[in-house]
């Protein structure tokens, strides 16, 4: 039915009767379309959720934000800078769009470095079909994305209960919120960098295959893989942290890859997993954390000066992919930046050298560590750097030891190992 159908003009003097007349009118005709407004527009969040057992038939979907403190500014952030919007990225999930909330059971939440401190916000709350035509659904489902996007705005700025990250421990907290069955759906906006529990990062090497199984094998070991098995899982937001500097490309394809493996051990039937965020202005996102956080720090470019010699170490995981001598795209900067650096120190000759680290053969290490060098010193050549030689050194001169420890591997020294010197011979003063 058309609901012009069901508005008629009549004198302003009879208004009043009228309005009384339509109302009782549009409870028992077809213009149902218009139901009345809640008082609280957004109220339906907050009604009771399932007692356990109950709507365990229906489909259930659950959103989770990162509120450590490394996902939030710090007092050095300008008020310009972006960084991460959980709210924006959660919504911009197919899973999270309104259309597909309808017909299931919908949880909400933020957390931090431990399951215990996972407080749902929004708990097992029924999300019913919109009805009417095709404008006031329109209408009503972006006015129920704005109440949804207001608490993740409000999740996102609360306080965290705790200093660290615990992206696993989210995940086994979301499990159990969602219950068993089919039908279960998991979106968490996070950066990745755990701290703590089997998936700690901070001596991750960001490099190499190995590592990812290494820290899957450690958390199944563990018992701190949780059983996400038939559900559909999003991981979105990884790497972008709102402080710290920021990985490189590999690094990043290294994080991405790890939740990917991790994701899969959980025994989910799907893993979306990507670095992909939406951002905003630091001032628009609320203050700094209260608490600190213990940092996971990507390896970086580094400087020793030995007498007339200065070393400049660029580590694999910032310029190459795992096994791969083709400079990443964004080792443009690193290398931009070298280039400044050399011309600064006002070299008299450069030298470029390769390492690896001992897995592998000698002419694998050998092969790999020259062509890597030989891609560095091409690099600095296009960038008006005279290079008077590039070697390929395989493990033989190793940074970082052991390598092994109590005969298992130990990634990070091994990633440590992984890089591409820069000799630079200073003219004398």
């Amino acid at each position: 039915m058309n609901p012009l159908a069901c508005v008629t003009r009549v004198p302003a003097r009879r208004v009043t009767a009228f309005a009384l007349a339509l109302a009782a009118l549009l409870a028992g005709s077809g213009c149902g379309a218009f139901e009345t407004p809640e008082i609280r527009p957004c109220g339906w969040l907050d009604r009771p959720g399932d007692t356990p057992g109950d709507g365990q038939d229906r489909p259930r979907t659950a959103l989770l934000v990162d509120v450590s403190p490394s996902t939030r500014p710090d007092r050095d952030t300008g008020p310009d800078t972006p960084v991460p919007d959980w709210a924006a990225t959660v919504l911009s999930q197919r899973a999270a769009a309104l259309p597909e909330l309808e017909g299931r059971d919908l949880s909400v939440a933020a957390f931090d470095g431990t399951r215990a401190t996972v407080d749902w916000a929004v708990d097992r709350v029924s999300v019913p079909p919109v009805k009417g035509n095709d404008t006031l659904k329109k209408d009503r489902r972006s006015a129920r994305r704005g109440c949804l996007e207001d608490r993740l705005r409000t999740l996102s700025a609360k306080d965290p209960g705790t200093g660290r990250t615990d992206l696993l421990g989210a995940l086994a907290a979301a499990g159990e919120q969602l219950g068993p069955g089919g039908g279960r759906r998991v979106v968490v906006a996070t950066d990745g960098l755990t701290n703590t529990g089997c998936a700690d990062l901070r001596s991750a090497g960001f490099d190499g295959r190995d590592e990812i199984e290494a820290v899957v094998r450690h958390c199944r070991e563990a018992g701190e893989l949780p059983d996400l098995t038939g559900a559909e899982v999003s991981l979105v937001g990884l790497g972008r942290a709102a402080r710290g500097a920021a990985p490189s490309s590999p690094q990043t394809a290294w994080l991405t890859a790890l939740w990917e493996r991790l994701c899969r051990a959980t025994g989910a039937s799907s893993c979306e997993v990507a670095a992909r965020a939406r951002t905003r202005p630091a001032a628009q996102l609320g203050g700094p954390a209260a608490a600190t956080e213990p940092a996971v720090t990507f390896p970086a470019v580094s400087e020793r000066p030995a007498g007339r010699i200065v070393t400049l170490t660029l580590p694999g995981s910032v310029l190459f992919a795992t096994d791969r001598a083709e400079l990443s795209s964004t080792a443009r900067e690193t290398l931009d930046r070298s280039a400044r650096r050399i011309r600064e120190l006002g070299a008299l000759s450069v030298t470029v050298l390769g390492h690896t680290d001992s897995r592998g053969t000698e002419e694998r290490g050998k092969r790999l560590s020259l062509a890597r060098a030989q891609a560095v010193r091409a690099a600095l050549r296009d960038r008006g750097i005279p290079v008077a030689g590039a070697r390929g050194y395989s493990d033989d001169r190793p940074k970082c030891r052991p390598e092994y420890r109590d005969g298992l591997p130990h990634h990070a020294a091994m990633a440590c190992n992984r890089r591409v010197e820069i000799d630079v011979t200073l003219r004398r003063r």
